[in-house]
């Protein structure tokens, strides 16, 4: 007896959003740079490393560092708007 077996394709098209770029500041100098882990391994340190070469070239007002905690899940809205609301610009990583 021969047993049939069907195979799924368990890919999906990415969904397409409307979005926009924010706008760029003309330096950094002062600026609040904020950096975001997405909670892999090492995402925390590829961050520290950026931010030591970045403030060897720029004068930024603060750092403020962030971990949203699960690669695998998307950042919660909060912590979303926090790092709008405090964050000039940011920079995300993903570790491994």
């Amino acid at each position: 007896m021969t047993t049939k077996i069907k195979v799924l394709n368990p890919t999906v098209k990415p969904i397409s959003e409307a979005g926009f770029l924010a706008k760029r500041p003309s330096n950094l100098k002062g600026k609040k740079l904020g950096l975001l882990a997405n909670g892999k391994e090492n995402s925390e340190e590829l961050l520290a490393s950026i931010s030591e070469v970045l403030s060897d070239h720029f004068e930024f007002g603060s750092i403020i560092k962030r971990n949203k905690g699960n690669a695998s899940r998307p950042c919660p809205d909060n912590l979303v708007e926090e790092m709008a609301e405090e964050c000039d610009v940011i920079i995300t990583s993903n570790g491994d």
